[in-house]
């Protein structure tokens, strides 16, 4: 008899382990997930990621050019035509619905609408260029400084 209590307590156990999430999903959820999802991509318009990801992917094509200067013109033309901003935009949904709740996006979306957020909207990619060209110059000096140590232990012959 325990054994036939023990098989329908443990596929109880699974069944409902199993169907708990398909029953979760209530219209009140589907709402807020939908709400959510408009928060998102109301944030990533504020921050111009779309056009971000347009000077990305320009760059990138530029860059291919380059690389393949036997493709023609019309193979980058169908690239261009084939990648989709609209849906790459899509994808970033699920990272920021992973790190942040609606609310936490519904603050920083009332933060950047802020005349502080716009500012710092409006000079991030300088802060970004600026930091970048200092972790370049600081890289450069590091590894010269590394090289320098590695030759005066005798890892590296002073004529390289």
């Amino acid at each position: 008899m325990q054994i036939k209590t023990f098989v329908f307590a443990a596929s109880l156990s699974l069944l409902t382990n199993f169907s708990l999430p398909a029953f979760a999903q209530t219209p009140a959820s589907s709402i807020q997930e939908a709400e959510k999802i408009n928060n998102v991509k109301k944030l990533l318009d504020i921050t111009g990621s779309r056009n971000l990801s347009r000077k990305i992917i320009t760059q990138l094509i530029d860059s291919l050019k380059a690389e393949y200067p036997q493709a023609p013109a019309k193979f980058w033309d169908t690239f261009m035509a084939e990648l989709k901003q609209d849906e790459m935009i899509d994808e970033y949904i699920p990272i920021y619905s992973k790190y942040f709740t609606n609310e936490e996006i519904k603050g920083i979306i009332a933060f950047y609408e802020t005349p502080l957020g716009k500012k710092t909207l409006a000079v991030i990619p300088q802060i970004s260029k600026e930091s970048t060209a200092i972790g370049i110059r600081y890289g450069k000096q590091a590894a010269e400084r590394a090289l320098e140590k590695l030759k005066k232990e005798g890892y590296i012959s002073p004529d390289k």
